[in-house]
């Protein structure tokens, strides 16, 4: 595999339901996917939209190593999977990860419903890459390489959820999204500490309350640069413009993730 830079890349950053349109050139309408790139490997969060746009850059790259990590498995962050070409080549392997499904196996029985008739009509099995389905439980750590450090949380959207806190690249990152505010956010904070970026996402429906937790996360927590995401369908790239700047104005490495964004991790 050809070497790259390590990145962080979005390619999907809106919550709820794919929103494209004229009203959302800047910040995009695919729903939540996001990439770390190692070179020797990748690690997704989620499986939004923005999964099949990954999966065509992924195309000259083959053989490609990768982590799907779920931090949900709500419809918006798991309808990318059928259109992931990436999981069509057979030199390609991808390990698929869920900590809050009930029962054991039950990421593969998720995924496969989704791709079963009436819902889609190709089944899982089409995908000719190496694909593993590994259940845990949230809380406990998850064993990707000996060069790969991640830790989880279980979180609530008012569904079972799970954070994630990735050591890789020489740099560490959170990916804690759509979450339900819990009365005391010191497990949350303690969580991503010192994070060197940190991806985050409050569900409700007073935004600005929800940024004032988002700041407190990031000044309590001593992050250092934080996306904020899951930005909801009917947000205008002209009032999420105005929110950034209300943002960046009392903390200046707190901005909204927008799709297509590349950050050097290193």
């Amino acid at each position: 595999m050809a070497e790259h830079r390590a990145e962080l890349i979005f390619w999907g950053v809106r919550g709820g339901i794919p929103t494209p349109g004229a009203d959302t050139t800047v910040f995009g309408g695919n729903s939540p996917c996001v990439e770390v790139d190692c070179g020797d490997r990748i690690i997704v969060f989620d499986a939004g939209t923005g999964l099949r746009i990954l999966g065509q850059s992924l195309m000259p790259r083959s053989p490609v190593r990768g982590d799907l990590l779920f931090g949900h498995t709500n419809f918006n962050r798991i309808c990318g999977l059928p259109f992931f070409a990436a999981a069509l080549h057979p030199k390609n392997s991808f390990a698929f990860w869920c900590g809050h499904e009930p029962e054991e196996g039950n990421i593969h029985a998720v995924l496969t419903r989704l791709m079963t008739d009436p819902v889609f009509p190709v089944p899982l099995d089409i995908f000719n890459a190496e694909l593993t389905f590994n259940d845990f439980k949230a809380g406990n750590p998850l064993d990707l390489d000996d060069k790969t450090d991640v830790t989880t949380l279980p979180v609530t959207c008012g569904l079972p959820g799970t954070a994630y806190r990735v050591t890789s690249c020489g740099v560490s990152l959170g990916y804690a999204c759509a979450i339900r505010p819990p009365e005391d956010l010191t497990g949350l904070i303690d969580f991503v500490r010192g994070c060197d970026f940190l991806i985050l996402s409050f569900v409700g429906e007073d935004v600005a309350a929800c940024d004032r937790i988002a700041l407190d996360v990031a000044q309590r927590g001593e992050v250092g640069q934080v996306f904020l995401t899951d930005h909801a369908p009917d947000a205008s790239d002209g009032y999420l413009l105005r929110r950034e700047e209300m943002l960046i104005k009392q903390r200046s490495s707190v901005r909204l993730a927008r799709e297509g964004d590349r950050i050097a991790l290193v």
